[in-house]
């Protein structure tokens, strides 16, 4: 079927009149407008784009003035009729790939806008790949998507890069980040993501002051970065999840509104508090004070609207030893009044994680919405729940969100596990006199699933409630992790 319909797409060659009306007739597609095409293409790997302008006479023109490339391993590796599932992340032949790229960009007939490449190449070829990103650079490309596939082999971004007045967006993925001292572009950046980049602190704040125009930040699982520190005034939202310890340095984002940070610290299979990746990090870990570096960044959030906090296991083994040290509530001159959406993700309540919840409910006068996903996916033999259980009874009266302005609260929770779990949504029923909604999401074995659902009725029903009108859902769902990545 898919032969006839190409056959009837390509019979309008013929020059007579009446092809010309059944091409009308099945190449409807072409009628479209070019710039609508042009996202149609765009969205379709190089190969791909390739063979389907073949389809229409209209479309072959489009091909060497699309806007966008998107280029793998397998955009110039042979393809083999009897594999059609042959994706192949390496590249197979290196000389011909690359002329196979050049030959592409070099029957270009407009400037793009958008360049993705995805190899493991980059760095063998690198001076081939500085010629590509140098011509990219000067036409004026607008997004830049930067992955090396070759973890032991770092790629250098090239310099040609950091001359670019034009890049609006930079993607970059395990490459090694050497910014100039002395930059020339960069100017026009509004999005910067850094995936898994090796980057020394002072030329990650490079890069960082230099993207002045920048609005979003995303800096995950990236090597040899301890301080963060970010002077960007345009900034709007920031995503960090580091795997090692680090500290936030917010010297200069007076407009920042959207914070997710995940302190995902590694640990190993014993609960010594260890992290496991090397032996640096390790003595990083012992003598980073977790609790200064927290309370220095939250000082920092005044106008933020929302926050979201992700905290790991060996997280709180470290932070547990400096829990004197964290504040019941950020000194008023630093108060969250903007805040709306709080998401917190931590494992279990413990007494740490209960004083950092408590410190930014006194701190969010105006709160409106709190999300918690309790993680008790593991076996803590030491767990201080005889601790937890009367914490927020002794801490009355309740902050001012909670008792006038807290509408909505979530819970994901593993009931099975923790005994503790019902103790904070117990406190909210109580005092929360302003909440509507209170949602009880609980992952486990399916068999389970009743006699969970009816302990958690049996937990919260008999609650003497603040507000009258709140309604409480209970639902079980498989995991709790799809609908966490929803936050």
């Amino acid at each position: 079927m898919a032969s006839d319909h190409n056959r009837s797409a390509k019979t309008p060659t013929l020059a007579t009149n009446h092809g010309e009306e059944e091409q009308q007739e099945h190449d409807l597609i072409s009628s479209l407008p070019d710039a609508i095409l042009h996202i149609i293409l765009s969205k379709l790997e190089i190969r791909d784009t390739a063979v389907t302008t073949t389809v229409s006479k209209w479309w072959t023109p489009l091909f060497p003035t699309l806007p966008s490339l998107k280029i793998d391993a397998e955009s110039f590796n042979p393809r083999y009729p009897d594999m059609p599932y042959d994706y192949d992340p390496y590249v197979e032949s290196e000389n011909q790939w690359v002329d196979a790229l050049f030959s592409v960009l070099d029957a270009r007939q407009a400037p793009g806008k958008k360049f993705e490449i995805g190899v493991e190449i980059l760095d063998h070829c690198s001076d081939d790949f500085y010629k590509v990103f140098r011509c990219l650079c000067v036409s004026g490309i607008e997004e830049l998507v930067i992955k090396s596939y070759d973890f032991e082999d770092l790629y250098r971004i090239p310099s040609p890069v950091f001359s670019s007045n034009t890049i609006v967006r930079i993607d970059f993925f395990n490459c090694n980040l050497v910014v100039p001292s002395k930059l020339t572009g960069l100017q026009g950046v509004k999005s910067l993501e850094l995936v898994d980049v090796t980057v020394a602190d002072d030329h990650l704040r490079r890069m960082i002051s230099r993207c002045k125009a920048m609005e979003k930040l995303v800096i995950c699982c990236c090597n040899k970065v301890k301080k963060i520190a970010i002077r960007a005034p345009s900034l709007s939202e920031l995503v960090v999840s580091q795997t090692i310890p680090f500290a936030i340095s917010l010297q200069n984002a007076p407009q920042l509104a959207s914070v997710s940070v995940s302190f995902g610290y590694q640990t190993d299979d014993k609960e010594s508090g260890g992290i496991s990746s090397l032996d640096d990090s390790q003595k990083i870990f012992d003598r980073t004070s977790e609790a200064t570096n927290l309370k220095a960044f939250l000082n920092k959030l005044r106008g933020i609207k929302n926050l979201r906090l992700n905290f790991s296991n060996a997280y709180r083994m470290k932070l547990n030893k400096e829990m004197v040290l964290l504040p019941a509530s950020l000194p008023p001159r630093c108060y969250l009044f903007e805040l709306k959406k709080l998401c917190l993700s931590w494992p279990l309540y413990y007494g740490a994680f209960n004083v950092i919840l408590y410190c930014l409910l006194n701190s969010s006068p105006n709160l409106m919405e709190i999300i918690i996903c309790v993680d008790a996916s593991h076996d803590y033999k030491n767990c201080p729940i005889h601790l937890v259980l009367d914490f927020w009874e002794k801490l009355l009266p309740p902050a001012e969100c909670v008792k006038h302005h807290l509408t909505t609260a979530t819970f994901y929770l593993d009931c099975y596990k923790s005994e503790d779990c019902f103790v904070f949504p117990k406190f909210l029923l109580q005092y929360a006199g302003s909440l509507k909604n209170m949602n009880i999401f609980y992952s486990g074995e399916l068999q389970e699933k009743s006699e969970t659902a009816e302990k958690i009725k049996n937990e919260l029903l008999p609650i003497q409630k603040a507000s009258p009108d709140v309604e409480i859902t209970i639902k079980h769902i498989i995991s709790r992790y799809k609908y966490i990545s929803m936050f």
